[in-house]
C-alpha cells in the first residue's frame, strides 16, 4: 500500500506539471505537433498506462508532493543528518523546506552561505533523481542527488566530494534525452564565446508520444474528421520500419551522450537515420561500453541480437511500466530458447522451488543480464565511504561467471 500511495503521489505531481504546459496556446514544437493530450482521446488505455512509465517521468517540475513521496524524508529547517551530505572541506549541503518550496542549502559550520531551489527533477526516481535550478535563462545542476537504491542523498554524478558547487550548467543536450523539447538560442557572450540561452516556457517534460511517434497534428486532424476510418493516416507505424530504423528510435537516447551531434535530436522522427545526426566517430569500436547509457551498443554485441531479428520492443513494451516485471521480461527469452536443455532444466528447478518452498527462482535475466557497476557514475554518501558503486543492468546478453 505504501508503494501504491507513493506512486500515486508522484504520478499526480507529473500530471500537474503537464497541466502547466497544456495551459499554453499550441505546442512549442510547432504546428505539426498536436500534443500528447490529443493522443489520449483515441488511445486512452495506452495513454493512461504510459503515464506510469519511467520514460514519461524522466523529467518534471520538482513538485512538493513528488519530492516527499520519493525520498520519504522530512525536509524542514530542523532536518536531521539524513538530509545532509558532508564534503571533504567540512562544509555540507542540506535539503530544506521553506513553505511551498524546497532548497539545497550550502553550509560552512552553522553559516548558510547559499541556497538554491529545486526547480526541475531529472530521472524518474526508479534508480536516482537529480535536480536543477533556474537562474535567468540558464539551468544549473544542484549538488545533491537522491539515490533510490541506497535511500540516501549523495553528491550528484560527476560532482567532486571535495567541495560543493552550484555552477554546473545543464544544456539543451541534457533535455534531448530527458524531455521532449526545449527551445534554445545561442548568443554571443564574449569576443570569442557563445552562451546557450534556454526558454523555460517551452519545456515539454518527459518523453511524450510524439517524441517516439513523430509529429501527429495532421494524423489527429484526419482521424478526427474521419472517425470511421480505421486505417491510420499521416503517421508512421513503428512495425512498418526496418529493424535498424526501429532500433534508431531507442538508440537516440540509449546509445550514450558522448558523441558530437550535428543537429538537435528533437528533430529526429521515425524513419530517420540516426547516424546522420552525429559527426563520424572513428574510435567507437575501441571503447568498452558502460552499462549506464550504452544499452544499444551492449545489446548489439550480444549473440542473441546478432543471430536473430530482435529489437528493443522484443523484450520491452514502451507503453507499460516494467516495475516488478523482471521475471516477465526474462520469460520472453523462452520465445527463442524453448528447446534449450539448460533453460528447460532451470524452469523445472524453479517450479520445484515454488511448489516445495514457495520461492521464486532466478530468471534468465538474473544470470545472463546481471547488474554491473558503472565505470562512469559513482557517488559518496558523505560518511567517509569513497566511490560507492552505482549498479545498472547490462544489456549485453551473455554467459557470465
Amino acid at each position: 500500500m505504501k508503494y501504491l500511495i507513493t506512486g500515486l503521489l508522484i504520478g499526480l505531481a507529473v500530471l500537474f506539471s503537464r497541466c502547466l504546459q497544456s495551459g499554453r496556446p499550441g505546442d512549442p514544437r510547432g504546428e505539426a505537433y498536436a500534443g500528447a493530450a490529443a493522443c489520449g482521446r483515441c488511445h486512452a488505455g495506452i495513454a493512461d498506462s504510459y503515464l506510469h512509465t519511467h520514460h514519461y517521468q524522466t523529467s518534471s517540475v520538482a513538485a512538493e508532493d513528488g519530492l516527499k513521496a520519493l525520498t520519504g524524508l522530512h525536509m524542514g529547517r530542523d532536518a536531521g543528518p539524513a538530509d545532509r551530505v558532508y564534503f571533504a572541506d567540512s562544509s555540507y549541503v542540506r535539503v530544506e523546506e521553506d513553505p511551498g518550496s524546497f532548497f539545497q542549502s550550502y553550509f560552512r559550520g552553522s553559516q548558510r552561505n547559499r541556497s538554491e531551489r529545486f526547480d526541475i527533477a531529472f530521472g524518474s526516481g526508479e534508480k536516482a533523481q537529480t535536480y536543477a535550478y533556474w537562474k535567468d535563462d540558464q539551468l544549473f545542476e544542484l549538488p545533491l542527488t537522491w539515490y533510490a537504491s541506497q535511500k540516501t542523498w549523495a553528491n550528484s554524478p560527476g560532482f567532486s566530494i571535495r567541495r560543493a558547487h552550484y555552477e554546473r550548467v545543464i544544456t539543451s543536450r541534457c533535455f534531448e534525452c530527458h524531455a521532449s523539447y526545449i527551445s534554445r538560442e545561442m548568443v554571443q557572450s564574449g569576443p570569442l564565446s557563445m552562451t546557450e540561452r534556454l526558454d523555460r516556457g517551452t519545456v515539454v517534460f518527459g518523453i511524450d508520444c510524439e517524441r517516439c511517434h513523430g509529429p501527429t497534428a495532421r494524423h489527429v486532424r484526419y482521424q478526427t474528421e474521419n472517425p470511421h476510418e480505421k486505417t491510420a493516416k499521416y503517421i508512421v507505424p513503428i512495425r512498418s520500419l526496418t529493424r535498424q530504423q526501429q532500433l534508431d528510435i531507442c538508440a537516440a537516447c540509449h546509445s550514450g551522450n558522448d558523441l558530437s551531434p550535428q543537429r538537435s535530436l528533437f528533430s529526429f522522427a521515425p524513419g530517420d537515420t540516426l547516424s546522420h545526426f552525429y559527426f563520424p566517430e572513428f574510435t567507437a569500436g575501441l571503447r568498452d561500453p558502460d552499462v549506464h547509457g550504452k544499452q544499444m551498443q551492449l545489446l548489439q554485441s550480444s549473440l542473441c541480437f546478432q543471430k536473430s531479428g530482435m529489437t528493443c520492443n522484443t523484450c520491452h513494451n514502451p507503453h507499460e511500466t516494467e516495475n516488478d516485471k523482471l521475471a516477465a521480461v526474462g520469460a520472453k527469452c523462452m520465445d527463442c530458447h524453448r528447446q534449450s536443455s539448460h533453460a528447460l532444466a532451470v524452469m523445472k528447478e524453479n517450479e520445484q522451488k515454488k511448489r516445495d518452498f514457495n520461492l521464486t527462482g532466478a530468471s534468465c535475466i538474473d544470470c545472463h543480464m546481471p547488474l554491473q557497476m558503472s565505470k562512469t557514475i559513482y557517488f559518496n554518501s558523505g560518511t567517509g565511504e569513497k566511490n560507492i558503486p552505482y549498479f545498472v543492468r547490462t544489456h549485453k546478453i551473455a554467459i557470465y561467471k
